[in-house]
């Protein structure tokens, strides 16, 4: 049966045929696509639903459609429509027939796995679709409400540390992707995303980045693969032809945007608990646990404060600008135990990441990269020494990766690193996974007038997380 032969009827019309209010969704799902050529970015509900009543059994599909962007402004925004069928086999070839025509490459549809849809019937919306982690449904079974916080146990400056911290990780999220925090998780116009829809980002975007890899650009290709990207993880694209481009993910700036998006919505839902209630609850108790990092203020008068002002000061080779505000010991639960300690020559270093990145710093540690962008520079995928980690000792050029917060401060990591046998570098040498046999880390020495190399700063790289653990986190201002 062809879907053009059966009426649709709109949701509200006064002749459309009797259906009971008591009804079972046999099937639904939830697409969306974004085409970037063509300036869509639309969503399509399909449910099948089936009821009984007076001895009679009822059959009908319902959808809802239209633009992502308008859902923003008005959740109710969209075509309603229904379409009536007298046996379970007609709507259900229908329903099939509608869901091969979305989904074709014509059409360009995807499913999106939602842990809560916001769209499709009102019975519909609060429940799940697609495959969601049976985590997830726990969460949103358990559905905890805001409730009133106690009077928090930690000290002053502790409380005031996570709570911005918090806020800068939640703005930057839903700034991003036009969601907002709840009691179920990060909510987008569509529903609650979960882990593995960010995960099917994540498989897009490398996709898209070994495209852009080669020497010779694939602009429809990019363009397509941006188009999934977005299909997958719904942002708002604006409607001029200047907002069409600039959402072409075509640039290593972009490829970092995004992927550290991707990373910072994977952080929030995993400090966001079992529960789902740490984000949406505020506590800062509860916010604070859940980074399993333990935080200590060091008073100005501590003598390890005093040192490490002190080492910030006396390391800036360009600039003497930082100034520390605050000064925190933070040790990660499993980073101490798991330090390398058979590897010798340890040396506190600084890592610099922007503000919104913290929250995760703290609760999973510092990530090897997958994409690596100089502030104003553009560097491979991998960095000047490869795809490692890496420290400087010039605060002044870890504070080069900050980013200011809401109360024009940043903030630093101050690592412990094993450096062991440390091989020197002049040149920039790229495609380094491991040092060279023999050595421990890598170190990028910083040009100067006695000093011919191709490094701007000194820069010492390792390439496993256990030759770092972080020990203290400073607050500044540059």
């Amino acid at each position: 049966m062809a879907t053009t032969k059966v009426k649709a009827w709109t949701l509200g019309d006064k002749a459309m045929p009797h259906f009971p209010s008591e009804f079972e969704i046999v099937r639904k799902v939830v697409l969306q696509v974004t085409n970037i050529q063509s300036n869509n970015n639309k969503y399509y509900a399909l449910e099948l639903h089936q009821a009984k009543e007076k001895g009679g059994t009822f059959y009908r599909l319902y959808t809802h459609y239209g633009r992502t962007d308008d859902l923003d402004k008005n959740p109710e925004s969209g075509q309603k429509e229904n379409r009536f069928f007298d046996t379970f086999a007609e709507a259900q070839q229908v329903y099939d027939s509608i869901y091969r025509e979305k989904t074709s490459p014509r059409k360009g549809y995807k499913e999106v796995a939602l842990a809560s849809t916001k769209i499709g019937s009102e019975k519909a919306r609060g429940t799940a679709t697609g495959t969601v982690d049976d985590k997830t449904l726990a969460r949103i079974k358990a559905g905890s409400g805001k409730v009133e916080a106690p009077k928090s146990q930690l000290p002053a400056p502790v409380q005031a540390l996570v709570r911005y911290l918090y806020d800068e990780a939640t703005t930057a999220l839903t700034s991003a992707v036009s969601a907002k925090i709840t009691a179920n998780g990060i909510e987008t116009p569509l529903g609650i995303l979960t882990v593995g829809q960010i995960e099917k980002g994540e498989e897009i975007l490398s996709s898209l980045y070994a495209a852009f890899q080669k020497k010779k650009k694939n602009r429809p290709l990019l363009e397509e693969l941006s188009s999934e990207f977005y299909t997958v993880i719904p942002h708002r694209i604006g409607r001029t032809r200047g907002a069409i481009a600039t959402a072409v993910i075509d640039s290593l700036a972009a490829f970092q945007q995004k992927q550290e998006l991707l990373q910072l919505m994977k952080d929030m839902l995993q400090v966001n608990g079992e529960t789902g209630g740490v984000l949406f609850n505020a506590r800062v108790d509860q916010e604070y646990e859940a980074l399993k990092c333990r935080v200590e203020p060091v008073d100005r008068s501590d003598p390890h404060y005093h040192e490490m002002e002190r080492s910030i000061r006396d390391s800036q080779v360009k600039s003497k600008t930082i100034k520390v505000v605050n000064l925190f010991k933070v040790c990660r639960a499993g980073e101490w135990e798991g330090f390398t300690e058979n590897i010798s020559n340890h040396r506190l270093l600084f890592h610099g990441s922007r503000i919104s990145n913290w929250v995760g710093i703290l609760s999973r540690g510092i990530l090897l990269p997958k994409i690596v962008v100089s502030m104003g520079v553009d560097r491979t995928d991998e960095g000047w020494l490869g795809n490692g980690i890496y420290f400087g000792d010039a605060a002044c050029t870890s504070a080069g990766y900050t980013t200011p917060g809401k109360k024009r401060t940043c903030f630093m990591a101050i690592a412990r690193v094993a450096l062991g046998k440390v091989k020197k570098y002049h040149e920039i040498t790229y495609g380094l996974a491991t040092p060279p046999k023999g050595y421990n880390s890598c170190h990028g020495v910083r040009c100067t007038d006695e000093v011919e190399s191709e490094f701007d700063d000194d820069e010492f790289v390792i390439y496993t997380t256990a030759q770092q653990r972080l020990e203290y986190l400073v607050e500044m201002t540059t």
